[in-house]
């Protein structure tokens, strides 16, 4: 997990996170309690960011569950009262295993180019038999493809500064965590637009701040951001795909 691509110190990265949290949460949310995420649930956050969704499960699994929040940097929410908080690199540190009802992550395995299907194996160990791992990650395909080129650009542009991070495979989860040996595998999608001026377009215009010394010279980011900040704008949004299997 080293390849991540937005250095934690960086100064607009906390409220970064928290305008993924007010965006995204939402739909986790819903996704880990169609799951039934419930009292006396053992628990696994992996890249707990912010911390906003280990905070849910704590609520959720009461003091009979447990919650393991875990990422390479916790400053975010080392203070908070889950069960145990760790930072550590899922590909090389031990993880507790065979201990958890339900293992989540979000925009996590992008930034582990060619080793998704190592990664989700090591998370799955953590399952007791039965046990779920969810996954949630973005496609920025559609936002590539929008007919406003200065929009198009930017991610382009953003795929380049990231070279460790893989933002085409995400349409891949499901078979990902099929080769990983996950059993009853299931997926959905859920699709959007951007408008300018709305808290999903700062998230992506912060992105872009936070990378703007790495991307290309021949990106015109200022042209980019303009359609982020005009209120008037729609352009294709973030594709989250989502998928769930069981240990077996």
């Amino acid at each position: 997990m080293s390849n991540y691509g937005i250095d934690p110190s960086w100064g607009e990265e906390q409220h970064r996170l928290a305008l993924i949290e007010k965006c995204y949460d939402p739909m986790t949310i819903a996704r880990l309690t169609e799951l039934g995420v419930a009292a006396g649930w053992n628990c696994l956050e992996v890249g707990a960011g912010g911390g906003s969704i280990a905070r849910w499960l704590r609520d959720r699994v009461g003091p009979t569950g447990r919650v393991v929040a875990i990422d390479l940097d916790t400053r975010w929410f080392a203070d908070e009262p889950v069960s145990r908080v760790r930072q550590i690199d899922i590909m090389s540190d031990e993880i507790e295993r065979d201990a958890f009802d339900v293992v989540h992550c979000r925009l996590l395995l992008h930034h582990l180019r060619g080793k998704q299907v190592e990664a989700v194996r090591r998370l799955a160990s953590t399952l007791r038999l039965g046990g779920v791992l969810i996954s949630s990650e973005c496609y920025f395909g559609a936002m590539r493809a929008s007919c406003t080129r200065a929009f198009a650009e930017l991610w382009r542009g953003l795929y380049a500064a990231l070279p460790n991070a893989d933002y085409d495979w995400p349409a891949s989860l499901p078979a990902t965590l099929q080769a990983a040996g996950l059993d009853a595998v299931e997926a959905r999608g859920d699709v959007g637009f951007v408008r300018g001026a709305t808290p999903e377009a700062e998230i992506l215009r912060l992105s872009v701040e936070a990378m703007r010394g790495r991307m290309p010279d021949d990106i015109d980011i200022e042209a980019g951001l303009e359609v982020l900040d005009d209120s008037t704008s729609y352009e294709p949004g973030i594709i989250w795909y989502t998928a769930w299997g069981k240990r077996k």
